[in-house]
């Protein structure tokens, strides 16, 4: 009950403003989000169909083409479809190899079209090669990636802070300035590292959970992590030169966007750290905490945007 009603609740009032953009960040958590329950019927069926390969497939093949950030999410779901074969291949085998066939030849001829064609326009497999180039990025050598910042205790907290806070909130600007709280900013970094920890040892102790609801909140949590290390591995290979952001002053891949294909998982694994702090006291309060959270978290962005709301140059002034 809490995962039912706490995950919807936290994707609708979550504050993150790429979505009042048109950018391809805003089908990152459509397309992802439709792999991830594709995942979960994989898991919870006995004979997987034609058809849930299918979906499992064009899904994948979706997130792929929509941003390469998605990655993570691809991987994750591959491995947890793969683990959970292992002993449906002994018992079912022609069921499981026609679904199993259905999702590779739906996510590989999009996926393989998509590669030729930036391979074509671009002289490169993800067309990323002249976009580093513009940008002046340079890729340093592999014994050089260790002596970035993010492996001290203060250069990862300010990847993980800054990461988090534009995650929860968004990026967009203000004569300029982004629209931040900082309280509101130390608030989400700090409760989401807090709470995945607490959802990873209820995961461990796996109190009151079946199989499903552990294998399906496992792959949520990691899908999340993975997710933060791959912007992470991304931080620490690149020389950034005269860029602004990221910069060598501040070498961090921190555009929360870059996560929004983890937002499902993420909301998952959110509150079901909730739910395991929380319930032992009372059933009714994992759901009340999150309540405050969505209300903390709404009244800080209309306070951070009142500045936008009360300009003259405003939809609701025109």
């Amino acid at each position: 009950m809490d995962l039912r009603l706490g995950v919807p609740l936290l994707l609708a009032f979550i504050p993150q403003n790429v979505f009042y953009a048109i950018n391809s960040d805003v089908l990152s958590p459509v397309s992802c989000g439709a792999l991830f329950l594709c995942v979960l019927h994989w898991l919870r069926t006995a004979t997987p169909s034609f058809l849930l390969g299918a979906l499992t497939g064009l899904a994948m093949a979706a997130a792929y083409v929509t941003k390469l950030s998605t990655l993570p999410q691809i991987a994750v779901a591959l491995i947890a479809i793969v683990a959970n074969l292992g002993w449906r291949i002994r018992q079912l085998p022609r069921a499981t190899f026609i679904a199993f066939a259905a999702l590779v030849i739906c996510s590989v001829i999009p996926i393989g079209s998509w590669i030729f064609w930036t391979k074509h326009q671009f002289g490169d497999l993800t067309g990323s090669t002249a976009k580093i180039a513009l940008l002046g990025w340079t890729r340093k050598p592999f014994a050089n990636w260790w002596q970035h910042p993010i492996f001290t205790p203060g250069g990862f907290w300010i990847f993980w802070s800054d990461l988090l806070a534009s995650f929860w909130r968004g990026e967009v600007k203000w004569h300029g300035q982004i629209l931040r709280c900082e309280f509101a900013d130390g608030f989400y970094a700090i409760s989401s590292v807090a709470l995945l920890v607490a959802a990873l040892i209820g995961l461990r102790r796996g109190t009151g959970l079946s199989t499903f609801q552990r294998q399906a909140i496992s792959i949520a949590a990691l899908s999340f992590i993975i997710s933060v290390g791959f912007l992470a591995l991304l931080s620490i290979q690149f020389d950034f030169g005269n860029c602004v952001n990221p910069s060598n002053a501040h070498p961090y891949f921190t555009s929360g966007r870059l996560l929004s294909g983890a937002l499902i998982p993420f909301a998952v694994a959110y509150v079901y750290g909730i739910a395991y702090l929380f319930r032992r006291i009372n059933s009714a309060v994992p759901v009340a905490v999150l309540a405050l959270i969505i209300v903390f978290a709404t009244t800080s962005e209309i306070v951070t945007n009142y500045g936008v709301f009360a300009s003259e140059y405003n939809f609701f002034h025109i």
